[in-house]
């Protein structure tokens, strides 16, 4: 009998295994569908219809995958952004929970040149005036718009930093695409932040792809820039 469930169980298992796959990749569709909605809609807010399909991804997103923490965050902020919105839409309704009277609206990031967005993201408008005094790099002048569509980097920063004001400076005057989170306004930044660092360590934190880069060395963020525009 025992042999009987073995033999069963390693013939199901790769099909376990598929569907964890599946699910892992719900809240990389999220955010997906968000992006699309914001570059075809510049300024649309939660309460843009197109929301609702991103609210039935983020819902897909399993327990117990890596992504659940975030994709509940998310999901949280667009709902109580979408309350927001039926507020504004129909005053004489209180569509507002407590916890959300005397709050600032969530809104989504406006998506820039490179794409890719995240709940409480900055990101340089594109074509903003580039600072002086900063020295550009060379071999990323070089990068076409469509190695900077491969990029996904993200800076954790709080708004006091002088260091994070000086990686933003430098990646703006680069001209590269990033998302930049404020682990003290958001808390689901702050979330992600804590995951990351182990709770240790200050601002900025900044990821490319799984790269992660602590404080602010150009070099080493120019090489990582490099190695994911390329697709190395």
């Amino acid at each position: 009998m025992i042999a009987r469930f073995l033999i069963l169980l390693l013939a199901l298992s790769p099909l376990l295994a598929c569907d964890t796959g599946a699910e892992s990749q719900h809240f990389a569709r999220a955010l997906g569908i968000e992006r699309q909605l914001l570059r075809s809609n510049p300024g649309a807010d939660y309460g843009h219809p197109g929301y609702i399909s991103v609210l039935r991804s983020l819902k897909e997103v399993g327990k117990g995958t890596k992504d659940f923490t975030k994709a509940q965050a998310l999901a949280q902020r667009i709902s109580d952004g979408r309350r927001f919105a039926a507020s504004a839409a129909f005053p004489q309704i209180d569509h507002l929970p407590t916890r959300l009277r005397g709050s600032e609206k969530p809104i989504p990031a406006q998506v820039g040149t490179g794409g890719g967005v995240a709940p409480s993201e900055r990101r340089p408008r594109s074509g903003a005036a580039k600072p002086k005094g900063l020295p550009s790099s060379t071999s990323l002048s070089a990068l076409t718009e469509a190695q900077k569509q491969r990029l996904d980097i993200t800076m954790y920063s709080t708004s006091w930093c002088g260091y994070c004001k000086k990686a933003r400076r430098w990646l703006v005057a680069n001209d590269i695409p990033f998302v930049e989170k404020d682990v003290e306004k958001d808390r689901a930044a702050g979330a992600e932040f804590r995951e990351l660092t182990g709770g240790r360590g200050g601002v900025p934190v900044i990821t490319v792809g799984k790269t992660v880069i602590r404080g602010i060395d150009e070099r080493r963020l120019e090489a990582a820039i490099e190695r994911a525009a390329h697709g190395s």
